[in-house]
C-alpha cells in the first residue's frame, strides 16, 4: 500500500468530509489533522418550483449530494431509471456520495472535475428544451454562474436548487494553535474551495501567518489553484478529493 509516512496534512474540509479524508490519509501513514474551516447547514425552505421531475440533475459537489438527494426526494424530483432522467456529478467523490445514497447511475466528466469539464460533455452540448436542475450550496462569497449561464445560453431551462449554506469557521484557541504549529512545521494543507481559502487566510492571520507560509497546498481543481496562487501560495497542486486517488496523488507528489 502507498505510504505517506512522515507527512503532516491538515484537512480543512467541512466536518464529516474532513474526518473521512483524514482517516484515509492516516491509514496511508500520514499525520492527518482534521481542522474544518467551513460549517454546513441545510436550507429546508429551498424548492424547485417544478411540478414534474427535471430532465437533468447536476450535483456540483459531494455536499450538494448529501443535502440535495433527501430534499429532492421529498419533492419527488428524482425520477426512476425508466424515466430517462440524466444525473451528473462533478467529480468522482460526488458520484461516490450519490452511490452511497442510492443513486448509482450518476455520470461524471471524462476530462476533469469542474464546471468546464462537465460543459464539454456531449450529452450537455445541446440541452435546448430540457429542464436542468443544478444542486448547489449558498455561501457568503456567492459563486460562479458559469454552469447555469452556459446551459441557459444553450437553450435549457435552468433551475438552481440551493439546499445548504456554507459559513467560514473561526477556530478556537486550541485548534488555532494546532494550525499554526502545523504550518510552521511545514505541513501540507488540503482545501476544497475558494471559500475555504478565505477562511484559511483569516485563521492563519490569528497566528500571524499568511498563505505564503504554508509549504504546500492541495486543491481540487484549477480555479481554486489560481485563486490560491494569487493569494501568495508558494506551492499548489491539483488533486482529486476521492480518498483513494488523493492518497495516490500525494504519494506521487512526494516522490
Amino acid at each position: 500500500m502507498a505510504s505517506l509516512a512522515g507527512l503532516t496534512i491538515v484537512v480543512t474540509r467541512p466536518h464529516d468530509s474532513a474526518v473521512a479524508t483524514a482517516g484515509a490519509l492516516s491509514m496511508a501513514g500520514a499525520n492527518a489533522i482534521a481542522l474544518p474551516l467551513l460549517e454546513l447547514s441545510a436550507i429546508e425552505s429551498s424548492g424547485t418550483a417544478l411540478t414534474l421531475p427535471p430532465d437533468v440533475i447536476i450535483f456540483v459537489s459531494s455536499h450538494a449530494a448529501a443535502f440535495g438527494v433527501a430534499a429532492l426526494s421529498r419533492q419527488r424530483m428524482i425520477a426512476n431509471r425508466q424515466a430517462g432522467q440524466q444525473i451528473f456529478a462533478i467529480g468522482r467523490a460526488t458520484a461516490t456520495q450519490l452511490a452511497s445514497l442510492g443513486i448509482g447511475n450518476a455520470m461524471t466528466p471524462a476530462a476533469g472535475e469542474d464546471s468546464e469539464a462537465l460543459l464539454a460533455e456531449a450529452l450537455l452540448a445541446n440541452p435546448a428544451g430540457r429542464t436542468v436542475v443544478i444542486v448547489k450550496g449558498r455561501s457568503a462569497e456567492g459563486g460562479r454562474a458559469l454552469l447555469a449561464d452556459t446551459l441557459a445560453g444553450r437553450g435549457a431551462t435552468v433551475v438552481e436548487f440551493v439546499c445548504y449554506e456554507r459559513r467560514a469557521r473561526h477556530l478556537d484557541a486550541a485548534d488555532s494553535a494546532t494550525l499554526g504549529r502545523a504550518v510552521r512545521d511545514g505541513a501540507t494543507v488540503l482545501i476544497g474551495s475558494i471559500e475555504t481559502l478565505s477562511s484559511l487566510t483569516a485563521n492563519l492571520a490569528d497566528q500571524r501567518l499568511k498563505i505564503a507560509d504554508v509549504a504546500h497546498i492541495l486543491v481540487p481543481h484549477a480555479r481554486v489553484a489560481a485563486a490560491t496562487t494569487a493569494a501568495g501560495a508558494r506551492r499548489v497542486s491539483v488533486v482529486s478529493l476521492e480518498d483513494n486517488k488523493l492518497v495516490e496523488t500525494i504519494v506521487k507528489l512526494q516522490a
